[in-house]
């Protein structure tokens, strides 16, 4: 939450005229709606809940059960998509466009400080899917995540 808020307050402190518009891109690592079955929640049993220094941190936080533990997970991971959307920004793309993870997941979002309209969006493939047997959408994968490009007609 705290860094989409210091991006939205640095934009909007700074002198500028009505149709700037401040583009902010990056790897979220999440998704925007956190379901109890989905990718997140397995992110969460897998790699969050097992770890001895997050129980130990969890405890001294006075979270003592696991469902309250989750509910704090979840909250953090949703956060910066909630915190873009209090400040009036927008999402350039959602699951339209596909995975951007090599897990399967949309993970890498674009937002904008106004509502812009999208000319064109595409995926480029720098990555294969680490699961589902899907075949390979790239001979060389380059990175984990595949890129999105988004012409904005401004």
């Amino acid at each position: 939450r705290a860094q989409p808020e210091r991006c939205v307050q640095f934009f909007e402190g700074r002198r500028r005229g009505p149709e700037d518009t401040a583009i902010l891109v990056g790897d979220f690592n999440a998704l925007e709606e956190y379901a109890a079955d989905g990718p997140m929640h397995c992110y969460y049993n897998f790699g969050v809940a097992p770890s001895e220094g997050v129980r130990a941190d969890a405890e001294g936080a006075g979270f003592r059960t696991s469902e309250a533990l989750e509910e704090q997970f979840k909250q953090y991971m949703v956060s910066p998509f909630a915190a873009l959307r209090r400040a009036g920004w927008s999402f350039a793309y959602g699951q339209e466009v596909g995975a951007t993870s090599s897990f399967g997941h949309l993970v890498d979002h674009m937002a904008t400080s106004r509502p812009v309209r999208v000319e064109q969006c595409d995926v480029k493939y720098l990555t294969n899917q680490k699961v589902g047997n899907k075949p390979q959408d790239t001979k060389l994968p380059l990175t984990d995540h595949n890129a999105v490009k988004v012409a904005f007609l401004l």
